[in-house]
């Protein structure tokens, strides 16, 4: 058994290797690309005689009676239990080991001709979960076969997911699972309405539904989707959320739960659970994240020492201590296997996730010795959430309420910061005009922040470019952007959801009126 890194499973058991294709799903297959990787290493002879030899591995029928724990395994990860060239004399032996042992099987194939046939002549014991690979239309005729075996509990794996499938008749399914294509650019795309349409099917059937990966970054409707990012606790290739939620409900796993906070009105994902404390990704990613070999040398430290500083945190209304100070050390010791950590409470109040935001950035100031520069980085990540707050302050004006005061970015960063309004608002022209080269100088310290502004004062001044445009031609609602940077501009600050690149106006209605109205449009030819 190995740990598996597959987000279905807990662990992996091939008790047989060796495959072949049986049409265009099988273009990219996995385990071919690991098996030709692992060929001639010495340490994996399972692998030895390559992919296309199908390979019976009696001395791993052991295997299953020597783990100590139950777990959920996925039978044979690197080939087909009911490929042709597998006996079935094999395929029962195989059976007996799950029939005998008190694990949960994940049993996959594609030969759902031989898994009708071969159904009769096996013990299908409750532990046993039996599915098939649906990845285009035309594999849904699989799922006839699987509905007619022996197994108590039967899933699909649609992954990969490289077509539409229009009809798919869910009866007698368990769990369905779902997964964009993964890999080098030769990876097909997935579509957001494709998986729409599968879930669309799970809700209508009351059938579980998983949703593993979008595959590739670039089938990922949502550019900042967290779990994109390999410290997010439901990170996944292309991450994996759909529509700002995570669906990973897998019956056939222990525990499939995804546990969430709710805070101020709203539910988040919880990233750790540790000596009694919670941590949000929100919180934990808003400071910039220390590098690698720091960190490193940081666990070393805590290895050795434990954590010198306590861990701070809140007690949020219904009682949850969640941290908001110390998240790096936590990780390091969590990851040291610490039996204990120094933690500390946080009487302040606050009232949104943003005042917490805004907490941790003036605590790093009593923390650190830092520049000038430093200092503002470091109230600049406060941007957005200032942003948020003057938004919602405009918003209550606009209702009639009472404003306690105008919130002004500028000014709000600068005091944060420790420095003057002035020199907050040409940090920010510098970062938005100034070359590579001097950015770096900036950030190394070699150059004031005044010595950077300089070098841009004879540059064009864009700030006061327009933004928008919106043609006579084309709807209002519709935000037509004069660059692609303004777009990724209004994305920063939360004004548009999407850029889209269009070719030409004629494409603009092929739009849907979501798109038109939280979008910003960029063609590339002008067409007036």
């Amino acid at each position: 058994m190995s740990e598996s890194k597959i987000e279905w499973t807990e662990n992996t058991w091939n008790p047989t290797t060796g495959c072949s294709s049986v049409g265009k799903e099988c273009d990219l297959c996995y385990a071919r690309t690991l098996t030709n990787r692992y060929k001639y290493n010495s340490q994996l002879p399972k692998y030895n005689q390559g992919f296309d030899v199908l390979v019976e591995h009696p001395d791993s029928l052991n295997d299953p009676y020597k783990w100590k724990k139950p777990t959920t395994v996925f039978v044979n990860s690197m080939s087909d239990l009911f490929h042709k060239d597998i006996s079935l004399g094999f395929i029962k032996q195989v059976f007996k080991v799950m029939n005998d042992t008190p694990h949960t099987y994940q049993v996959l194939t594609k030969r759902d001709h031989l898994l009708k046939r071969y159904s009769k002549e096996l013990t299908w014991s409750d532990n046993i979960w039996m599915g098939v690979s649906v990845g285009i239309q035309s594999s849904t005729k699989r799922i006839d076969s699987l509905r007619q075996c022996g197994a108590k509990y039967k899933f699909l794996s649609v992954e990969p997911l490289i077509e539409e499938i229009t009809e798919m008749n869910l009866s007698g399914i368990d769990l369905v699972l779902v997964g964009g294509e993964s890999g080098d650019n030769r990876a097909r795309p997935m579509k957001k309405e494709w998986v729409l349409k599968v879930k669309d099917f799970c809700d209508k059937a009351g059938v579980p539904f998983f949703f593993k990966q979008w595959g590739l970054e670039r089938n990922n409707p949502d550019p900042n989707d967290p779990t994109l990012n390999k410290a997010h606790r439901y990170y996944a290739k292309g991450g994996c959320m759909l529509d700002g939620k995570v669906y990973l409900a897998n019956p056939s796993l222990h525990d499939d739960s995804t546990p969430t906070l709710k805070l101020f009105g709203q539910d988040y994902y919880i990233m750790d659970d540790k000596y009694e404390l919670k941590t949000l990704w929100e919180l934990k990613s808003y400071l910039p994240e220390m590098e690698k070999e720091l960190f490193d040398q940081l666990k070393d430290d805590i290895k050795k020492n434990g954590v010198n500083d306590p861990i701070l945190f809140w007690v949020t209304p219904e009682g949850v201590k969640l941290v908001i100070e110390g998240h790096t050390r936590l990780q390091a010791a969590i990851q040291s296997n610490l039996k204990s950590i120094p933690m500390k409470e946080v009487k302040d109040v606050f009232n949104s996730l943003e005042e917490i935001k805004l907490w941790m950035i003036r605590h790093q100031f009593q923390r650190r010795n830092l520049s000038a520069v430093e200092k503002i980085q470091l109230a600049y990540l406060s941007k957005d959430t200032i942003e948020k707050a003057a938004k919602e302050n405009l918003s209550k004006a606009g209702k009639g309420n009472d404003v306690a005061e105008h919130i002004d970015t500028n000014s709000e960063i600068a005091r944060i910061a420790g420095v003057g309004r002035t020199t907050v608002v040409r940090y920010t022209a510098v970062i938005e005009r100034a070359s590579k080269s001097v950015l770096t100088q900036l950030n190394r310290g070699e150059i004031s922040i005044s010595a950077a502004h300089n070098s841009i004062k004879d540059l064009p001044d864009q700030s006061v470019a327009p933004i928008l445009e919106k043609p006579q031609r084309v709807k209002p609602e519709v935000k037509i952007l004069t660059s692609i940077e303004r777009g990724k501009k209004l994305l920063r600050a939360g004004d548009i959801e999407a850029l889209i690149i269009l070719n030409d106006k004629s494409q603009i209605d092929k739009l849907t009126s979501k798109q038109k109205s939280t979008s910003g449009v960029y063609l590339l030819k002008d067409t007036d």
